[in-house]
């Protein structure tokens, strides 16, 4: 191993020699040395090394043969490793294959495994859906429909059929063994559901029989219906139409039966064309045991032709309220159309809200459309027997205050049927307020053009307290102006101005009758005093236009009666204050100085008389005016305007012109005045 050493240490200095000898010669050539005799010594130098190198070599002979042979017994051991490996890497890429194999047959054995189990899970799944139970038989052939063991196992039979029909469009061979027995079970399962639904059906016909008990028990077992729409569509359909003829004759044999008993309990004497608010009192008297009340006898509570008194109930509290029985009736009771009108429409309601969804549900209809086809098949009869008799009603009917509730019935009736979404009666709701307000417009014409060409002589009462025709009109416009606030119209609201611009007119033409100034202030005065006192007592708006209107009109009489009141006993002061300011107001000092003379008689006159003028006054006010509280007030705006005209005479008094009058320090003072004039405020 030394040797090797050193000839591979000799090997490279003999490589850095050739390179040096390279650079030497570079350098040679550009030092110009002798290259010859350099040449020589250099090969000389390497004889002399190879000597040495040789005579090395041949020392160490025994170690380099030893070396040959222990490099060429590895080089056996390391072929023959090679050999080995060589082989065990042929035997490791054997095993990589058996790997793979394994492998690929492993996945090929999961998967089978997975398609047996697939084929077991489906064909078991096939086999339990293809065989029929033997419960299922035994409850289809022989529990009664009506059971629920009947119903329960009419839904696995259906599957059953569903799951039959499938395989048997594939072609499936197995469909065989169960066909006759599967169509037996189908053929008696329908006949079974046909008979028990139309047996429901039929129960509905009976007389006196709640339907709602059936509609109940059919919609329990909706199914039935469903099975038969999916295996026997012309069974469906029959039943389909079986329903609908049934339901729509009872309905409107119930509803016929309803409102014929209902007509008997109406109020035999009703308003006439003749009960016209500016009609003959005589007639009305004649007339006054009316209607309205639930108990003819009484004379508590009873209302007249323009009254609304408890009507409005109708409405209000009584419009849930439960329905009118004919049969259990108490015996004399009489009732208003409005309150026929509302027990027969909240009937339909109510059956309306109970039918359609139940049309909806139990016939499963596929769309709104098809479920309001099927309701306006089953209610038309109906509706139309309703609307019939009512417009004939209506049409004969001069009872303005019923049609107005009939026709607020609707409105809420409407609306409550829009909240339950039973939207297919807004074309009913409609048709009858289309009948109802023509109606009503053309009565409360009349009662304008009553109002309007009636003979105020004839109707006149010879004294000043409100007028009959102002009582009516009053409690009827209150009672129509109170409900149409709720809903507002502003084609009623037109009327009614219509009705109180004829009223006033009726009033000033009644008032012009009287030949004292005085009289006719007053009969204008509580007849529009009343008015406001009727609306103050409703429910309606103080500041709606007819209330502010009245008020107006009475504001304007009540201004013109205190000047009618002072005038009798102050009537010398008043034109010489309102004299004396027409002279001030031109600067007449010269009219001003004639009428100084007149001061003295003046205030004497005065001084003398006011108490007195003021008591009468007083009980004239008091015993002119029908409402206390409106003549207390009239009185203290007298009083207040006498006041002012005190004041007013003072200032006149007060100027220059008058100011050295003797006579101007004897007037009473307004201190004393006022204090007196207390006595005379009263407190309602």
């Amino acid at each position: 191993m030394d040797k090797l050493a050193d000839l591979a240490k000799i090997n490279s200095e003999l490589m850095l020699m050739n390179e040096l000898e390279s650079l030497s010669k570079l350098d040679i050539t550009k030092s110009g040395i002798d290259l010859k005799s350099q040449k020589i010594e250099v090969e000389h130098q390497l004889k002399e090394v190879e000597a040495a190198c040789i005579l090395d070599y041949m020392k160490e002979s025994d170690n380099i043969t030893d070396l040959f042979q222990r490099v060429t017994s590895c080089d056996q051991i390391l072929g023959r490793l090679e050999n080995i490996l060589c082989k065990f890497q042929a035997d490791l890429g054997n095993i990589c294959q058996e790997i793979i194999s394994l492998h690929e047959q492993t996945v090929s054995l999961n998967r089978q495994l997975k398609n047996k189990q697939a084929i077991r899970s489906k064909l078991g799944q096939f086999i339990e859906d293809m065989t029929i139970p033997q419960p299922v038989i035994q409850h289809i052939m022989y529990t009664p429909a009506s059971e629920k063991n009947f119903s329960d196992h009419l839904v696995i039979l259906d599957q059953k059929i569903h799951f039959f029909k499938e395989q048997d469009f594939k072609d499936a061979m197995s469909c065989n063994d169960v066909n006759q027995t599967l169509f037996g079970l189908k053929t008696k399962a329908i006949f079974k559901v046909r008979e028990y639904v139309l047996r429901k059906i039929h129960d509905c016909r009976k007389y006196l029989s709640n339907y709602q008990v059936p509609q109940n028990a059919l919609l329990k077992n909706r199914f039935f219906y469903q099975f038969l729409l999916s295996h026997e569509r012309d069974k469906a359909r029959e039943i389909q139409n079986e329903y609908i003829e049934t339901m729509s004759k009872v309905y409107h044999g119930y509803f016929k039966e309803y409102i014929h008993r209902l007509c008997k309990l109406e109020y035999d004497e009703k308003p006439d064309e003749n009960d016209l608010m500016a009609s003959d009192d005589q007639h009305n008297r004649s007339r006054t045991n009316i209607i309205f009340n639930t108990r003819p006898s009484s004379l508590k509570n009873r209302s007249t032709v323009f009254t609304m008194g408890t009507r409005s109930s109708v409405i209000k509290l009584d419009l849930e309220a439960p329905l009118i029985m004919p049969g259990s009736a108490v015996k004399d009771i009489k009732y208003t159309l409005e309150a026929i009108f509302r027990t027969v429409h909240y009937a339909l309601l109510d059956n309306a809200c109970r039918e359609y969804p139940f049309l909806r549900d139990f016939f499963m209809t596929v769309s709104e459309k098809q479920t309001q086809d099927f309701f306006n098949m089953v209610f038309a009869k109906t509706l139309s027997l309703i609307h019939s008799h009512f417009s004939e009603q209506f049409k004969n009917s001069y009872d303005t205050i019923a049609i107005f509730l009939c026709l607020h019935l609707v409105y809420r009736y409407r609306e409550m049927a829009r909240k339950k979404k039973i939207l297919i009666l807004d074309s009913y709701w409609d048709s009858m307020v289309k009948c109802l307000y023509p109606r009503l417009e053309k009565l409360v014409q009349m009662q304008i053009t009553s109002v309007k060409n009636c003979d105020c002589e004839k109707l006149s009462s010879a004294d000043t307290m409100p007028h009959s025709v102002t009582r009516r009109y009053a409690e009827f416009a209150s009672a129509i102006s109170s409900i149409n606030d709720t809903y507002p119209d502003e084609r009623i609201s037109t009327l009614l101005g219509e009705l109180q611009d004829e009223v006033k007119n009726f009033i000033l033409r009644t008032a012009a009758i009287f030949r004292q100034p005085k009289e006719q202030q007053i009969f204008m005065i509580n007849n529009y005093d009343h008015i406001l006192s009727v609306f103050k007592r409703s429910d309606i708006r103080e500041d709606s236009k007819d209330t502010e209107e009245i008020k107006l009109q009475l504001g304007k009489r009540i201004q013109e009666i205190v000047e009618e009141l002072l005038y009798p006993h102050f009537g010398s002061i008043i034109c010489f204050v309102k004299d004396c300011e027409v002279f001030l107001e031109r600067d007449d000092q010269e009219s001003l100085k004639r009428n100084e003379k007149k001061l003295g008689t003046l205030i004497d006159t005065f001084n003398d008389g006011w108490q007195r003028a003021l008591d009468e006054i007083s009980k004239d006010v008091m015993s002119c005016f029908s409402n206390f509280e409106n003549g207390n007030n009239i009185q203290q705006a007298a009083i207040a305007q006498l006041l002012q005209y005190h004041m007013r005479f003072q200032k006149i008094m007060g100027h220059s012109t008058l100011k050295d009058n003797p006579n101007k320090n004897k007037l009473i003072g307004l201190h004393e005045l006022m204090v007196y004039v207390k006595r005379y405020k009263t407190n309602f």
